[in-house]
C-alpha cells in the first residue's frame, strides 16, 4: 500500500508544476508589448541641443585613426606645464581621451534609453488606467499588468555599475 503522504506530496508538486507552466504560457513577452513607438521618434522629440551622445562619439572616433600612429610628446602650449597632458606622448593622450569620450557617450545613450523606457511604461500604465475595468477578469489582468509595469519602473530607478581597468594615473 503506497504511503498516503507521499502520494499527496506528489500530487501537490504536479499541481504546482502545472500552475507554473500555465503562468509561463500566459506571461507577457517582456518589452515587446510595452514598446509601441520607435526609439528614434522619441529621440527626435527631445530638445535639439541634447547632442551629448553624438558629440562624445564624434570625439572618440575622430581620435581613433590617429591614436596608434602619433609619435612624440604632446605640447598644447609650451608655457602651460600645469596641463595634465603636458609632456605625455600624443598617442597615449588620444587613447585616454577616447576612453573618456566613449564612457561619456555610453552614459548619454543609457540616459536616453532610460528616458524612452520610462515614457513607454508610463504610457502603458495610462492606457490601463483609461481602460474599462468593469469585468472581474479584465480588472485582474489589468492589475497584474500594472504591477509588472511598476516593477519595470522600479528597475529603471536603479543605477548600473560597470567596472573598467584603470587607464589613467596621477603623479
Amino acid at each position: 500500500m503506497p504511503n498516503a503522504n507521499a502520494e499527496a506530496q506528489r500530487r501537490w508538486r504536479q499541481r504546482q508544476k502545472e500552475k507554473k507552466q500555465a503562468e509561463l504560457t500566459q506571461a507577457p513577452t517582456g518589452l515587446a508589448d510595452v514598446l509601441q513607438s520607435p526609439f528614434y521618434q522619441f529621440k527626435a522629440k527631445q530638445e535639439p541641443y541634447d547632442i551629448s551622445y553624438e558629440y562624445a562619439m564624434r570625439l572618440a572616433t575622430w581620435a581613433e585613426p590617429q591614436m596608434f600612429r602619433l609619435d612624440g610628446p604632446y605640447h598644447p602650449d609650451d608655457e602651460d606645464e600645469d596641463d595634465p597632458h603636458y609632456g605625455l606622448n600624443a598617442s597615449y593622450r588620444l587613447a585616454a581621451e577616447t576612453v573618456g569620450n566613449l564612457v561619456t557617450a555610453a552614459q548619454a545613450l543609457a540616459q536616453d534609453l532610460n528616458d524612452y523606457l520610462r515614457a513607454e511604461v508610463k504610457a502603458r500604465l495610462a492606457e490601463i488606467e483609461a481602460s474599462d475595468l468593469s469585468e472581474p477578469d479584465a480588472k485582474k489582468a489589468a492589475l497584474k499588468e500594472a504591477a509588472r509595469l511598476n516593477k519595470m519602473l522600479d528597475q529603471l530607478e536603479k543605477q548600473v555599475r560597470l567596472t573598467f581597468p584603470q587607464w589613467k594615473v596621477t603623479g
